[in-house]
């Protein structure tokens, strides 16, 4: 490898095409994206959403949200794999060099954000998790601190840091989940008959599904690109998101339901598999962050390729242990809610650039990618507030505007090859 390959490797590769020495199978992407799954904040989304529907309606939710960003993150790991680019590249492609910016900074600051979030929410859970266990009283930061040293440390190894983690995690994720679901089967009539008590409804918990995952989802082509086959890239992302996500989440809610508990931790805990299952958290939050801190550090890395990659990691650190200290936990729904529809759109512009044509944005077609990523946000949320009505949902009118827009701008605008077809990515 010669000294400017080198350099690329330890920037993430962050300017760039990733080179077929650096790329792999399908079942890349599937570890990491299925072990981001297996955090703390999907249980309590788990939780919130089969309270609020019951557990049948709950079901219909979760699938429902779990189609979405499973069709999303296809076509984006996809994308990701066969222009060998990430999200940052990508953007530049779709936005030009100035759209591109905002939209590096407003992905990196949802993933730092999340970051936040995620150390906030584990930190609180895992100390009231220590506190039944035990009788200890331990402070939320005394955890959430040094695991976000560690998660730190995962990030400078990037996606093959990440794969590793959920080889690990994945498995005993599902044992624990298992064991769960067997310790209160004799309390499944229970479950089935679980009433809806609120405060989400259908449309809110779909949002929230696909909020939880949607920086993920939007940030496929940051691992894409290291899976050779296209085709294996969007298998191993749709499996993840489609199949995977909706099913920890149904079973994850099982044992909640039939205990009256908060989110399946403390199930477990009433179960007698408390330290089992703070390990599981444990694990899970630490791949879930350390892939958004891994993503914005890239975002950034793109835009200042003058700071090394471990400074950037470094400061993005320091800005989520920030949040921690201000309590971010607080946050948490209101936050999967605004994620849920303005992130949508801007997976589907990516993905529909990329596929339209092969020449980066001029000012027009900037002009016009940033003008569907608002039109897509606001028809989100005059669904929400029952301003408009086209599918029901505000994530789904959120895409549909999106894709409507950009595809018939594109074409308005004379992105066109002689023979008056859409310019193709090669």
């Amino acid at each position: 490898m010669d000294i400017h390959s080198d350099e690329a490797e330890h920037h993430g590769y962050a300017d760039g095409q990733v080179p077929d020495s650096a790329q792999g199978t399908g079942w890349r992407i599937f570890f990491i994206v299925s072990g981001t799954l297996c955090g703390l904040p999907v249980f309590i989304l788990a939780a919130q959403i089969f309270g609020s529907l019951g557990f049948v309606q709950g079901m219909q939710a979760v699938v429902l949200g779990g189609a979405i960003t499973g069709i999303l993150g296809a076509l984006n790991a996809y994308t990701g794999s066969r222009s060998r680019s990430g999200l940052a590249v990508l953007a530049d492609h779709a936005f030009g060099p100035w759209g591109a910016r905002i939209v590096k900074l407003v992905v990196a600051v949802s993933l730092v954000g999340w970051f936040g979030v995620a150390i906030s929410v584990t930190g609180a859970t895992a100390a009231a998790a220590l506190a039944k266990m035990s009788g200890w009283t331990v402070p939320p930061l005394a955890i959430g601190l040094p695991m976000s040293i560690g998660i730190a440390a995962v990030t400078l190894y990037g996606a093959t840091g990440l794969q590793r983690l959920g080889n690990v995690l994945i498995p005993v994720t599902a044992v624990v989940l298992v064991i769960s679901v067997i310790l209160v089967f004799p309390d499944m009539d229970r479950v089935w008959a679980a009433p809806a008590k609120g405060p989400l409804d259908f449309a809110n918990c779909v949002a929230a599904v696909v909020g939880t995952v949607i920086v993920g989802v939007v940030i496929q082509p940051d691992y894409g690109r290291f899976v050779r086959r296209p085709a294996g890239a969007a298998l191993g992302s749709g499996l993840s998101l489609g199949l995977v996500y909706p099913l920890i989440l149904t079973v994850s809610a099982i044992a909640t339901l039939a205990l009256g508990a908060e989110e399946v931790i403390s199930a477990m805990i009433v179960l007698g598999f408390g330290l089992i299952a703070v390990v599981v958290l444990l694990l899970g939050a630490w791949i879930e962050t350390a892939a958004s801190m891994y993503s914005a550090s890239l975002s950034f890395a793109n835009q200042m390729p003058k700071v090394s990659f471990q400074a950037i990691v470094g400061t993005i650190w320091l800005a989520g242990v920030l949040l921690v200290v201000l309590g971010a936990e607080a946050v948490f729904i209101p936050f999967l809610m605004a994620l849920g529809l303005a992130l949508p759109p801007l997976a589907g512009i990516l993905t529909l650039s990329h596929f339209m044509t092969r020449q980066a944005a001029g000012g027009r077609a900037s002009a016009l990618a940033a003008a569907s990523w608002v039109a897509g946000t606001l028809a989100g949320l005059a669904t929400t507030n029952a301003m408009l009505t086209l599918s029901g949902l505000p994530v789904m009118d959120s895409i549909l505007v999106t894709g409507v827009t950009y595809a018939a701008g594109r074409l308005l605008i004379g992105q066109m090859e002689p023979g008056g077809k859409v310019a193709q990515t090669n």
